[in-house]
């Protein structure tokens, strides 16, 4: 938009220049007009207002806590179209707990509130309390998150799940931190996205946490009847990790070798309830036109019933696993793109690709993540999402948006203040190019006539109008806060100079205010004697005649500041003073004009005089004139639609 103007400016200026030289003016005067166009063309003000109006939003999304890393991104959220989330703690509340356990031994249910230690163990058969601790000992030391008593309360420390595995033994009557002390850890394999798993050597065993179709097919023991265990857990919604140990005989210094040959202790089943606010975001994002998609590394089924309990997804929707997906990025972009579609067991690298595919095909789309893994793929989407609570650092510094609270909703609010920020940029759009077809008017009217019709507004008036009287309330409208169906259809594509401003500005109110403008300034020649035909007056009357201009359009802009404030209702349905910024920008501007044609040297050095009765009289019913004319452009806008 900026280059778009630039470049008419500087052509229309070269352009007027080159008609004036044709038509006989002297090439100084020539040079002065040419300018004048350029200056009028320009909206000075336009850059700031648009920092700062980026700036709100950042400053309101803050506050709805969702902090933005980038200035533009403001500007991004709210052309979204595309929102691919994770499930753990962005759809829920990551606020896991081991709910039941499956062992080769038997069940039980595990019972207990929030991350406390206490609670009870219940089991189906005798020997099953044994196996559950044994589960139990090599899920917590695999874990380097704990629990801990904070103001009365047992709070996550680290990993919310990682804490949950640390509360879960010690219901089970263990003492992680004990055990720890006894016996180090004489060696740790971190977790890897590729092998999903992790892996811990101390006290003479090897014990292993990960996924379970990527623990249990390295179990040589132990793994009967674990998938049927598997697909029940799953399809409750509840997240399922596997648990196994080995005696270690040997000092494995290779994660493959170290996690071979394992026994399978158990399943662990941790339940995270879905946020409640979360089905009314996603129906909001919707109704917004934006389509949500999972993109989650937990098992199928337990994507889908978390799918399915949020209204994410329908049932028949369908979950793809990495392995479905197609290679090629075409294809790719075409099985993706689809409301509601669920993707699980998707590593770091396959989220790069669904980024980069959808960008393909034409959505701005949002990525969310946590892991240092993630970064590459938060890199390449619009917006990068990452989590503020859970995420690392790396993901954080990758993001452009991160989420102080990990909330999915977070996100629908951040894109409505997105598009509430490209409203508003539209708003003071409109609101200076109408001031610049008023500016722009005298410039014609004196080429037109050959010089004979004296400049009704000179440079340093068009300077004034637009950094001393247009920049407030510029400024007051990117403050202009979300409109209530500011969600309600699909965004913008782009385009801050659409039909509708053109219209609005160029063929209705700047039309307007430049009749205003010319209007009171021939009527002030009019009033000191001047009649069509004749020579026009210099001296005073020539410097009223340019005040009644200046005062014409600072009146007229006062009025549109307002009938910007919304594309559809008159500025009397939203309330005089319900931006009280534009109410105090206002007033500013309109003692900076009156100090500009009253106080003699400011009026001096513009080149402008106070006006007269007559010329005040056209100054103040422009204002009625801007907003009446508006009000009935609103209204057959309604009436058409």
């Amino acid at each position: 938009m900026v280059r778009t103007i630039s470049l008419i400016a500087i052509g229309v200026g070269a352009a007027s220049f080159g008609a004036a030289l044709l038509l006989g003016t002297p090439p100084a005067d020539g040079f002065v007009f040419g300018i004048g166009v350029t200056v009028a063309l320009v909206p000075e003000a336009l850059l700031p207002t648009v920092t700062l109006a980026l700036a709100i939003g950042a400053q309101r999304m803050a506050r709805a806590d969702a902090l933005v890393r980038r200035l533009e991104s403001v500007e991004t959220l709210g052309s979204t179209r595309f929102i691919c989330t994770d499930e753990t703690g962005t759809l829920t509340r990551n606020e896991m707990a081991v709910v039941v356990v499956w062992t080769p031994a038997g069940r039980a249910r595990i019972l207990g509130e929030g991350y406390a230690p206490t609670g009870r163990i219940e089991t189906d058969t005798p020997g099953a309390a044994a196996a559950v601790r044994d589960a139990a000992r090599a899920a917590a030391r695999c874990s380097t998150g704990r629990v801990r008593l904070e103001g009365g309360r047992w709070r996550a420390v680290g990993d919310p799940m990682e804490a949950a595995l640390d509360a879960f033994a010690r219901r089970a009557g263990l003492s992680p931190d004990d055990e720890r002390r006894m016996e180090p850890d004489r060696r740790r394999f971190p977790f890897d996205p590729r092998r999903r798993r992790m892996s811990v050597v101390a006290g003479g065993r090897v014990y292993v946490k990960g996924a379970p179709d990527a623990v249990i097919p390295r179990c040589v023991r132990g793994g009967d009847g674990a998938g049927a265990a598997l697909e029940s857990f799953a399809g409750r919604g509840l997240r399922v990790l596997a648990v196994a140990a080995r005696d270690a005989t040997d000092d494995p210094t290779d994660p493959e070798r170290a996690e071979s040959g394992l026994t399978l202790l158990g399943l662990l089943a941790l339940e995270d309830p879905p946020r409640p606010e979360v089905a009314a975001s996603i129906e909001a994002c919707r109704r917004a036109g934006i389509r949500v998609a999972m993109v989650t590394g937990d098992h199928p089924g337990t994507a889908r019933a978390v799918a399915l309990e949020v209204g994410l997804a329908g049932p028949d929707d369908p979950v793809l696993t990495e392995a479905d997906l197609p290679a090629e990025d075409e294809l790719l972009g075409e099985v993706v793109d689809r409301d509601g579609i669920v993707l699980a067991r998707i590593s770091p690298e396959a989220k790069l690709l669904i980024a980069w595919a959808l960008r393909r095909r034409g959505h701005v789309a949002a990525m969310t993540g946590d892991g240092v893994n993630d970064a590459p793929a938060l890199h390449e989407a619009d917006i990068g999402v990452a989590m503020g609570r859970s995420g690392t650092d790396v993901a954080r510094e990758a993001a452009d948006l991160v989420l102080l609270d990990d909330d999915f909703a977070t996100i629908v609010r951040a894109v409505e203040h997105g598009r509430a920020v490209f409203a508003n940029v539209r708003r003071f759009l409109t609101y200076h190019l109408t001031d610049n077809v008023a500016e722009v008017t005298p410039f014609l009217a004196w080429a037109l006539s050959g010089g004979r019709v004296p400049l009704a507004l000179g440079v340093l008036q068009i300077l004034a109008l637009d950094i001393g009287t247009d920049t407030l309330s510029a400024t007051a409208l990117g403050a202009e806060p979300p409109e209530p169906d500011v969600l309600r259809g699909p965004p913008a594509r782009g385009r801050l100079l659409d039909r509708t401003v053109a219209l609005r500005a160029f063929g209705l109110l700047g039309p307007l205010e430049a009749a205003a403008a010319m209007l009171g300034f021939l009527a002030t020649f009019a009033a000191a004697g001047w009649r069509p035909g004749e020579p026009f007056p210099g001296g005073h009357a020539r410097l009223a005649a340019s005040g009644a201009a200046f005062a014409t359009v600072v009146l007229a802009q006062t009025a549109n500041a307002f009938a910007c404030r919304s594309a559809a209702l008159p500025p009397w349905r939203l309330g005089w003073w319900s931006n009280r910024l534009l109410v105090g920008a206002a007033s500013i501007e309109l003692l900076i004009a009156g100090a500009a044609l009253v106080a003699p040297p400011l009026a001096a050095a513009l080149g402008h005089a106070p006006p007269p009765a007559v010329g005040w009289a056209v100054a103040v019913a422009s204002i009625a004139a801007v907003l009446g004319a508006d009000a009935l452009w609103k209204a057959a806008r309604r009436g058409r639609r």
